[in-house]
Order: structure tokens, then C-alpha cells, then sequence
């Protein structure tokens, strides 16, 4: 499997040669709302949207691929059981760029969540992780200060959305099956 860096790299260099006007980090959170939102699109759809979130109209044959593997990736590591699903982020040292990145991905995750069409009711715990979600793409790069504080901060950031993912995922999973979320 791809390291994260490698595939953030990767990502950012196929969607700057394409033209694209995302981030990898946006992408994968994309991929991840809609995911989380009980969709399961086809080639066809994925095409169709990436195309439409890259402000693109058509998405070269390598990004597609790269994007197809990505979105296969991330539905497997949202329904293991290992918890095993990470956010796709910069791995820069700068606490601006990485916090940005998590703004990015929280951005992409309410786009793709509202692609996704979710049609049920939310548990209110998920229904609030969706707010922060929100809130955390709003991040301002001047509000970021490089202190010891705001790394943690950030590490927290980071753990809460990536759970919140996961949970959502599963409980959104677990009404469509009929049996309603699982409670730990």
C-alpha cells in the first residue's frame, strides 16, 4: 500500500497537471462524505463528480484511476473493524499547512456528505459532529499560532474528525441495513 505522504504527493501532482482546483486532502474527504453517506456510486458517478469537484470537464484517465483507487481504499478502511480508516494530510512540518489540509478535508467531507444524499435522521451526536465538521473547515490560516498548545490542539483535531467519520459512516451504515446504529 501507498504511504500517505507518497499518495498526497502523488495526488497533489495529478490533480495540478490536470487543472484541477482541489487538494488531495479535499479529495479524500470527498470520497469519505460520500461514503459516509451510505452512497455507493458507480465508475460512471465518480467520474461524473470528481470531474464537477475539480472544476474539470473530463478528468484524465490516471487521476480517474488514482481517484477510483482512493475511494475503493477509503471504503475499506471506514467499514474495518480495526479502526484503521486516517485522514489523507500534508505531512508538513508548517502547523499552518497542516491545519489547512484538515480544513480542507472537513470541506470535502460536507460536500461529499451532501452528494451522498443521506435520507434519514442522524443520531444528535453525529448531527453535532457534522456542525464541528463544519466549523473545523472554516479554519483561518491567521488564527493558527506555532506553539506547543496548538499542536496538540491540531493532533485532537484530527483524532475528533477521523472518529466522527467512522461513526457516522457506521451509524448511517447500520440504518440502511434495518438495524439502526451500533451502540458500544
Amino acid at each position: 500500500m501507498t504511504s500517505a505522504a507518497n499518495r498526497f504527493d502523488s495526488l497533489a501532482n495529478a490533480i495540478l497537471a490536470a487543472g484541477g482546483q482541489t487538494s488531495p486532502s479535499e479529495l479524500h474527504g470527498f470520497a469519505s462524505g460520500i461514503l459516509a453517506a451510505g452512497a455507493k456510486p458507480d465508475k460512471k458517478r465518480w467520474q461524473r463528480e470528481l470531474a464537477e469537484l475539480l472544476e474539470l470537464d473530463a478528468v484524465p484517465a490516471d487521476l480517474n484511476r488514482e481517484f477510483l483507487q482512493l475511494a475503493q481504499d477509503c471504503q475499506q478502511q471506514l467499514g474495518d473493524s480495526n479502526f484503521d480508516f486516517q485522514l489523507l494530510l500534508t505531512d508538513e512540518q508548517d502547523i499552518t499547512a497542516r491545519a489547512l489540509t484538515l480544513g480542507h478535508w472537513c470541506q470535502g467531507f460536507l460536500h461529499g456528505f451532501g452528494i451522498g444524499a443521506f435520507k434519514g435522521k442522524l443520531l444528535p451526536t453525529s448531527e453535532e459532529a457534522l456542525q464541528d465538521i463544519g466549523a473545523i473547515a472554516q479554519v483561518d490560516a491567521d488564527e493558527v499560532e506555532a506553539t506547543e498548545e496548538a499542536e496538540s490542539q491540531l493532533l485532537e483535531l484530527q483524532e475528533y474528525v477521523r472518529m466522527a467519520a467512522l461513526n457516522i459512516f457506521t451509524e448511517v451504515r447500520g440504518d440502511k441495513s434495518g438495524k439502526g446504529p451500533t451502540v458500544h
